[in-house]
């Protein structure tokens, strides 16, 4: 069976507005490319860009309840003791139990439509929050918050795979995720300025909850404008470039690029050891995340600043967690391992977790914070990448997604519960909590390290025959194929047998052999640009 990329076969040979199609391989023209990486990176400042937006307004969401935390919204509706934890955790159940429900609306109405409600929908409760009087009805707005998110980070990744071609996809997720830690950035100051307003009608609290519930809600609006659930139905895009997007993803799907979830290969990936020593990492990471989100304020202004100072400098861990979201993509070709990266993110997090735990002094604390938030995000984005860089097919990659979002949302839930009021002013127990996670995290590493490193010996050492099978069947065993390597480390690229490599997509073969962003290998001698369906074949 050829493990190489093969051309995607087309049987069109006519010419659609300037783009030329040819028999046999799929093929652009040098003028083609050109035009084509111009037209995604045009996605990428519309399309890409709003949907960074509205994720970064979600995300200020936990922030500002932390900063109304400080701004004496506790005392203010009557919440005591871990009433504050109860109220942080609520949105996480809610928004799991309705996950299911939206991704059916989603379906049915389409992204575009459904993310723009959703956006709208959040606006209108977090502006609602402004006027709550006590604690049921703050907890009841919090229940309706969690069940209006479920449904946003399902409609991203539709409208991203939707957009982009299939080798594109992780790139543009990550930098969807990334704002997160962007709103960190952005969150405190603006809240901090919020507080000045001294306007009788509001507190300082129901002011931040107001301006950025009704911004957010401004841009969902926005958002209906300019969306688009394909690309042909955008009027941001000119007839050209529509044609050129609606092509290339055609190329995408042509050889089965979208094939059908195996319930078979289902029930074998659910009881993988692997994929769930690999989400349980995605447990610990969450937690340095979450602590920046929503405690970084609380936290601040318990080492004796203001409440708008304190607002403010959320900014400087945000930025820390930002670079270390963004960075690590990188982070198994520059320590040539994904278990190496995940040492070295969970180095920052127990250095930064250590010194919480060890030290007043309040420089010292504030560097703590930025080294937790920059292994924090980072480790959520290499885990992120270790576990989907290791599914051999859309079974694995449906079901470790999946995996990966449940234990995402219960970790969220645990972490909300670590900084308690009894602690401060110190909050040794949610610090000691980071510092356990970040020690669990190497130990979760390293086992699956070793899962790894073993199974791909045994794949080298004793090969399965599968030749009786059918092309199908062989593509259907996914990570079972004995050409399917996982992924632990990067060998040297002389020691990389590209006739083998089961994808022909690799970090590895890609370094050998230069392929430009659309996932296209560029022949200077015939001006050609010809699109490889890439897949374990």
């Amino acid at each position: 069976m050829d493990s190489k990329p093969r051309p995607i076969e087309s049987a069109d040979t006519a010419s659609t507005d300037g783009i030329s199609k040819e028999l046999g391989p799929v093929v652009f023209t040098g003028d083609d490319e050109k035009r084509l990486r111009w037209t995604f990176r045009k996605v990428d400042a519309t399309m890409l860009f709003i949907l960074i937006c509205s994720n970064m307004l979600h995300a200020i969401g936990p922030g500002n309840l932390g900063m109304a935390k400080v701004a004496g919204l506790e005392d203010d509706i009557g919440l005591h003791g871990s009433d504050f934890n109860v109220v942080v955790s609520l949105m996480y159940p809610t928004s799991l139990l309705f996950m299911l429900p939206s991704n059916l609306i989603l379906r049915r109405l389409g992204a575009r439509i459904w993310l723009s409600l959703i956006c709208v929908i959040w606006g209108i409760i977090n502006m609602c929050m402004a006027f709550a009087k006590n604690k049921v009805q703050f907890i009841v707005l919090r229940l309706l918050l969690g069940a209006a998110e479920s449904g946003a980070a399902p409609g991203v990744l539709m409208l991203i795979t939707l957009w982009y071609p299939r080798e594109m996809v992780t790139s543009r997720i990550a930098l969807f995720y990334s704002a997160f830690p962007a709103g960190a950035i952005i969150g405190g100051p603006i809240a901090s300025g919020i507080m000045k307003i001294t306007n009788p009608r509001f507190r300082s609290w129901e002011w931040i909850f107001f301006i950025e519930g009704l911004t957010t809600a401004g841009f969902g609006l926005l958002m209906f404008l300019l969306l688009a659930d394909y690309p042909d139905s955008s009027w941001l895009f000119r007839k050209h470039e529509k044609a050129l997007l609606k092509r290339r993803m055609e190329q995408d799907q042509a050889e089965g690029g979208h094939r059908a979830v195996n319930r078979k290969r289902l029930w074998i990936h659910a009881r993988d050891p692997l994929l769930y020593v690999q989400s349980l990492m995605f447990f610990c990471a969450s937690f340095a995340p979450i602590t920046i989100l929503t405690f970084t304020a609380m936290i601040v202004n318990q080492m004796g600043y203001s409440p708008s100072a304190a607002q403010a400098m959320q900014a400087a861990p945000g930025i820390c967690g930002f670079v270390g979201m963004l960075t690590s993509r990188y982070y198994p070709k520059w320590f040539g391992s994904h278990y190496l990266g995940c040492l070295f993110v969970a180095g920052w997090i127990i250095t930064g977790s250590s010194i919480l735990l060890g030290t007043v002094n309040n420089s010292a604390r504030i560097f703590a914070l930025c080294a937790l938030a920059f292994g924090g995000f980072g480790a959520s984005g290499i885990e992120a990448g270790w576990i989907m860089s290791n599914a051999g097919g859309p079974t694995r990659s449906a079901f470790s997604g999946a995996l990966n979002s449940g234990i995402g949302g219960l970790s969220a839930l645990s972490a909300s519960y670590i900084y308690r009021n009894k602690d401060a002013p110190r909050y040794l127990f949610g610090h000691g909590m980071n510092l356990f996670a970040g020690l669990l995290w190497v130990v979760l590493g390293t086992v699956a390290y070793a899962i790894i490193r073993y199974r791909n010996h045994q794949k080298a050492t004793n090969p399965a025959n599968i030749s009786h099978l059918t092309e199908d069947e062989q593509i259907d065993l996914e990570n079972d194929h004995p050409e399917f390597s996982t992924v632990y480390d990067s060998p040297s690229p002389d020691a990389h047998d590209k006739s083998k490599c089961p994808s022909g997509f690799c970090e590895l073969c890609i370094d050998d052999e230069p392929v430009s962003d659309s996932g296209s290998e560029y022949d200077p001698e015939n001006f050609k640009l010809t699109v490889y369906h890439y897949t374990i074949t």
